[in-house]
């Protein structure tokens, strides 16, 4: 006999989606924090290297990425123009990409065919982890508790005696 899905059906599903959702995504936070914790340096290539391995974990290397639209989804299109830029940064500036000033950014922006804005997003995603980067692994030195969510982070970082300063702890709000 045929069934026909009923309000409450449909909403159950929804929430079981998005439960299935949050789930990967404190997955992938988990992942975050622990490769951020392992490495002693961060640099743009350790940035790819996440971003790589989080996108492998999720998926968009392996079988999903046969899957009709995977290929052109936006995520996977901003991950490899961040690849291709990384790749066009010359190794000298790979630890220190705020470091590279006018001319150099001019040619790279010509080499790749976009607009500044492309490689300054880039260049800011990389800040932004950086400094989480050495935030995560101060508190661990320091014993303290490491978060495990996006929610968690947010919480610590605005704590009194967090170590940040409230802008940078809302860049990472949830």
């Amino acid at each position: 006999a045929h069934q026909t899905w009923t309000g409450s059906a449909w909403s159950h599903a929804a929430r079981a989606t998005e439960g299935i959702q949050k789930t990967k995504q404190d997955e992938a936070f988990k992942f975050q924090i622990n490769f951020l914790l392992r490495k002693d340096k961060f640099g743009l290539d350790e940035m790819i290297d996440m971003m790589k391995t989080g996108a492998e974990l999720q998926g968009f290397k392996g079988w999903r990425k046969h899957m009709p639209g995977t290929a052109n989804s936006p995520q996977v299109k901003e991950m490899e123009q961040h690849e291709n830029i990384v790749a066009a940064v010359p190794a000298k500036f790979r630890y220190a990409p705020h470091q590279i000033k006018g001319m150099d950014k001019i040619k790279l922006q010509k080499d790749l065919g976009i607009d500044a804005r492309e490689i300054n997003k880039t260049f800011r995603m990389h800040k932004e982890m950086s400094l989480l980067h050495e935030w995560v692994r101060k508190r661990a030195e320091q014993g303290k508790s490491i978060p495990q969510t996006s929610s968690e982070l947010t919480r610590i970082m605005l704590e009194a005696g967090a170590g940040v300063n409230k802008k940078f702890a809302m860049m990472f709000r949830s």
